[in-house]
């Protein structure tokens, strides 16, 4: 991983001996270059969407804060050159490592609950978030091997930066460059939120935790009603953090998806114009969260960054959380101690198609827009073809409704049947590229004798299912030997 430039950082979790303590005056550049981090970091939190309008409303700053008008001409002037370029832009890929930690007064201050690579393509304006659950298990550099959320604490306690070697850590498993980190605590959170006046968040389902942890080192119970409500920075906390909720949200994984489900909430606070518009309240954000985030980023690529991200659509945010089950690529056990872990299914050391999915993410935003509907056939005498295609198909977010064995089991090349016109182009092609497969547009009689049988169906292991009908797919694939190397896969993850 490219080294970056080491800028102070100010962690107030430490204590006063560890301080970085400032011999000169802060410049006002220092605090411009401050107030873009803040605001990149926490918007960057929730879907990097921040946006550099907050520069047009800059002058109301200036004479809040006592910060020249010339100042923000410096900042335009970065804003519009043409020649200055963070990392990764130059390969359409920017890669910023998002960290959430729970920080003074929390039991494991330097654990981090939540890590999640943020990933801009400058040249579609997509953005795509993945997080990796905490307690994914991965080699530590002089630890050997623990949860990845050790990682922040370790360095932190020896000293050094805990946000860099997670950067390195995050890096190796999913062979990314990781250009910039981003870090905040919970307190953080907490003031932004609330200075922000609430987030409207639309909750998928009613749940109670009994163990979520209180401020006292103990436990108190939340609940959480399914429908849209209004939260606080505190309540807003709860539901991303929760853990131990009943009905269905008991897990990392659901707390994953809550945690993108505030982010979002927050990319449309962010830009609401009453937080654009607020100078004031722009500035207490700023006074608020100087002791709460740490960052590599430097004042100029903050307003770089914020210059590319602002072209970014909310429907061009791809969201991917690593996880378990049929489709997922992890599955979780208990270590001897009695540790709850997570392993790759690929093998104990092998992040292979962890590493695929981080290189492929960005196709998952043509599949979640055109929602495709598969229905995959084996047409040659492998067993378990259909299945296994089915399994990895399903990880690039197809959707697949029914798998089967083909009239015929002599395709040595694979075939895909677009029933759509070529209204799913996108899709086609990542299927294509994906399978190597020929396509055509004439479905032949005899795939009307196949037998197929629905796939959810066969993932819970109840084969009394229906057929899948023609008018309810939008392609057909008939498996040919040139994708025998998926059978491999199927077994793996039994």
């Amino acid at each position: 991983m490219k080294p970056k430039k080491k800028i102070p950082e100010v962690d107030l979790l430490k204590s006063a001996v560890q301080k970085v303590v400032y011999k000169k005056p802060r410049r006002k550049l220092f605090y411009l270059g401050r107030f873009f981090i803040y605001l990149i970091v926490i918007v960057g939190i929730t879907g990097l969407a921040l946006t550099f309008k907050v520069i047009s409303s800059s002058n109301a700053i200036t004479e809040q804060e006592g910060i020249v008008a010339g100042l923000f001409s410096q900042v335009r002037t970065l804003v519009t050159s043409p020649d200055k370029q963070i990392d990764g832009e130059e390969q359409d890929r920017v890669n910023i490592l998002l960290l959430g930690m729970g920080g003074e007064g929390h039991s494991g201050a330097y654990l981090t609950d939540t890590i999640i690579l943020a990933s801009i393509k400058p040249s579609t304006n997509e953005v795509a978030l993945l997080s990796i659950p905490r307690d994914l298990y991965v080699p530590i550099p002089g630890y050997n091997w623990r949860k990845i959320n050790n990682a922040n604490a370790f360095a932190e306690m020896s000293g050094q930066s805990g946000a860099e070697l997670v950067s390195e850590i995050v890096s190796d498993i999913t062979g990314q460059e990781i250009h910039y980190y981003g870090r905040l605590d919970f307190q953080g959170f907490i003031k932004i939120v609330d200075l922000m006046k609430g987030l409207q968040i639309d909750v998928d389902n009613t749940f109670t935790d009994y163990q979520y942890p209180d401020w006292n080192y103990g436990y108190q119970t939340i609940s959480f009603e399914e429908g849209v409500q209004k939260m606080d920075g505190e309540t807003a906390l709860q539901f991303v953090r929760s853990r131990h909720g009943n009905n269905g949200e008991g897990s990392d994984f659901a707390r994953a998806k809550r945690q993108q489900k505030v982010l979002s909430a927050f990319k449309e606070k962010a830009l609401s114009f009453s937080t654009l518009l607020n100078p004031k309240r722009i500035v207490d954000i700023l006074n608020s969260l100087q002791e709460h985030t740490s960052t590599n980023l430097e004042p100029w690529e903050m307003v770089r960054l914020g210059k590319l991200v602002m072209q970014v659509d909310k429907d061009n945010i791809v969201n991917q959380v690593l996880e378990t089950g049929s489709n997922g690529v992890l599955y979780s056990e208990t270590t001897i101690d009695g540790a709850y872990i997570l392993r790759p299914k690929a093998g104990l050391d092998d992040f292979s198609e962890i590493q695929q999915i981080a290189e492929d993410i960005f196709s998952l935003t043509y599949v979640n827009k055109e929602n495709a509907r598969l229905e995959i056939q084996n047409g040659t005498s492998i067993t378990g073809l259909a299945q296994s295609s089915a399994d990895y198909l399903s990880q690039k977010n197809f959707q697949v409704i029914s798998i089967g064995n083909a009239a015929k089991n002599d395709y040595e090349k694979t075939v895909i049947y677009d029933l759509t016109n070529g209204d799913k182009s996108n899709s086609l092609k990542i299927l294509k590229q994906e399978l190597g497969a020929n396509v055509s547009t004439l479905l032949p009689d005899f795939l009307n004798e196949s037998e197929t049988i629905n796939y959810q169906d066969l993932v819970k292991r109840n084969i009394n299912s229906n057929l899948a009908d023609t008018k309810d797919l939008d392609f057909i694939i008939v498996l040919g030997t040139d994708n025998s190397h998926l059978e491999t896969t199927a077994y793996s993850r039994s």
